[in-house]
């Protein structure tokens, strides 16, 4: 299946759920009946695609409106939500808008109370749950295709699980083996449903499973790389949902990100994994692991790498132009002045003396530095972030919905929504995946020969001095934050370096203090919505709230 025929299965069926009852049906406003929905080949794969796009669609009437119940469509939709609530809390990003759940997000305020972000990654997440558990229900895996079919849809259903274990801790949990309507769904603990996904992942790994082998699988559907990908990242993880640090799963996440090193290369461009053609490059291909896919004209919406572009650009001069020749920098015609980031942070890509260094109002030529360093002074007036004006603090240019094989085009003549598929899972995660695991399991710092060589590729790729090892934990933290930067990892990666709620390690307006400081510990998982306590007596709020 091509990515654009996705796209249109999508587009042709219904996103809207009952929440509060996790284990109802996915509702439909089309005529067809339900036994007909999976025993059609086209509509059964109309159900699939459905799925693939929970993280990118917000409704059926366009880009402006959604079928959850937030402030804003575009703030509505999975990606955006997730992303939000991975970065804004943390030193990659702020956001100058002044609503109130923005606000709370990037001055780690929030509370009980809904918050539209948190609230959206909830609901979507337990969303894409109740349809993977529709789809699996409805079928079986007498039939090959559809074994196929049944294994991605349980990835994707652990790729739920994940956000919401991660997030939240303690979510409701259901599967298809539970009775539609019985009961309200049971809460389950961190632990439980960490030894729940690896034992799903284990299973969607093993030799038994019917997904296809790493990068086998037509682009953008899943195969085993993805399901060894998640597996690394849930063990390398195991210490925040368990409590406790286990080597072995250290090794269990050495050995999975190993079946994907195998498997899938390093891009050559780092700039090319982030630009509007990612899903159509076939280097790039060669390192996505597993992607959400956008399209301008076939998937649009306010969300994923539109809203990343766009509320990156503002105060465009008239008469602007770019050392291309082009309207605006990155292939897109809207300009919505949100997102900034701090030199604190454009410090940690290119050193602190180069950041002092940097002007205001240059063209980012940063990249001499580190290839990476996707970040911009161009429209700014000052340096320094004050968490409320666009014009003053850096900007983050990583996501660009220009071509990279057609480098001669302005897209931001041409296209308002982007193209951008967003890597969830990238080859290169894999190789600091297995370098921490190791340098863990060895007690701080490594020069174990493969995890060495793993942090030098990637360092390679950058075009920086590559080490020579050891290697330590903080060399390890570094890399993480110049590879990953904006991906929607940082809340997850600070977590697990003890450094999210530290007093040790502050950015600015860190616990709504300009200088940062020490935040609870509470506000390492987010609230459980009210709306769902409310409705399910199961539940029990996460503590601190």
């Amino acid at each position: 299946m091509k990515k654009h025929i996705l796209f249109a299965l999508c587009a042709a069926l219904s996103f809207t759920a009952c929440i509060g009852d996790l284990d109802q049906n996915p509702l439909s406003d089309t005529a067809i009946p339900n036994g007909e929905i999976y025993s059609n080949p086209t509509y059964r794969m109309g159900q699939l695609a459905k799925i693939y796009g929970g993280f990118t669609l917000v409704g059926q009437s366009g880009a402006g409106t959604a079928d959850i119940s937030v402030g804003d469509a575009g703030a509505s939709e999975f990606l955006r939500a997730w992303w939000s609530i991975q970065t804004l809390p943390t030193d990659e990003a702020k956001c100058v808008w002044g609503d109130g759940w923005v606000k709370e997000i990037c001055t780690d305020t929030w509370t009980s109370t809904k918050n539209d972000a948190i609230y959206a990654t909830y609901t979507r997440a337990m969303m894409m749950v109740a349809f993977a558990n529709e789809f699996l229900r409805n079928t079986g895996d007498g039939d090959s295709e559809i074994a196929i079919e049944r294994a991605e849809v349980r990835f994707l259903r652990a790729y739920a699980y994940w956000i919401l274990l991660d997030c939240f801790g303690n979510p409701p949990f259901v599967t298809e083996h539970d009775a539609v309507g019985a009961a309200k769904p049971r809460q389950i603990s961190s632990e439980e449903l960490f030894g729940w996904l690896k034992s799903e992942l284990d299973e969607l790994t093993g030799e038994a499973s019917h997904l296809k082998a790493p990068r086998t699988q037509v682009y953008p559907r899943i195969d085993k790389g993805a399901a060894y990908g998640l597996l690394a990242r849930l063990c390398l993880n195991h210490k925040t949902y368990l409590g406790e640090e286990n080597n072995d799963y250290y090794k269990a996440a050495m050995d999975a990100a190993d079946q994907v090193i195998a498997a899938y290369k390093l891009c050559p461009d780092y700039e090319a994994l982030f630009m509007g053609d990612n899903g159509e490059n076939p280097d790039v291909l060669k390192e996505i692991v597993f992607a959400s896919c956008y399209d301008a004209t076939r998937t649009q919406s306010y969300g994923g790498a539109t809203y990343l572009i766009a509320a990156s650009q503002g105060n465009i001069p008239d008469g602007y132009k770019s050392p291309k020749g082009f309207d605006k920098p990155l292939g897109t015609s809207e300009a919505w002045a949100g997102l900034v980031a701090s030199t604190e942070f454009a410090a940690q890509l290119i050193g602190q003396a180069n950041a002092e260094a940097a002007e205001t109002g240059q063209e980012p030529e940063f990249t001499s530095i580190d290839k990476r360093a996707l970040v911009s002074l161009r429209f700014s007036d000052d340096k320094t972030m004050n968490g409320s004006d666009f014009t003053a603090g850096w900007h983050v240019w990583k996501f660009n919905n220009n071509r990279f094989l057609d480098p001669e085009t302005d897209y931001s003549k041409i296209e308002l929504f982007v193209s951008i598929d967003f890597p969830m899972i990238r080859a290169a995660e894999m190789y600091l995946a297995y370098a921490e695991a190791k340098v863990r399991i060895d007690g701080g710092k490594t020069s174990d020969v493969t995890a060495v060589s793993h942090v030098r590729a990637l360092q390679e790729r950058a075009g920086v001095v590559p080490t020579v090892g050891p290697v330590s934990l903080d060399d390890i933290f570094d890399e993480i934050t110049r590879e990953f930067y904006w991906e929607g990892f940082r809340r997850t990666t600070l977590i697990r370096f003890d450094r999210f709620t530290s007093g040790t390690w502050l950015w600015p307006l860190k616990g709504g203090v300009i200088s940062g400081q020490a935040i609870s510990d509470h506000l390492r998982l987010f609230p459980l919505p009210a709306d769902d306590m409310q409705v399910n007596s199961n539940l029990v709020q996460n503590p601190g709230y």
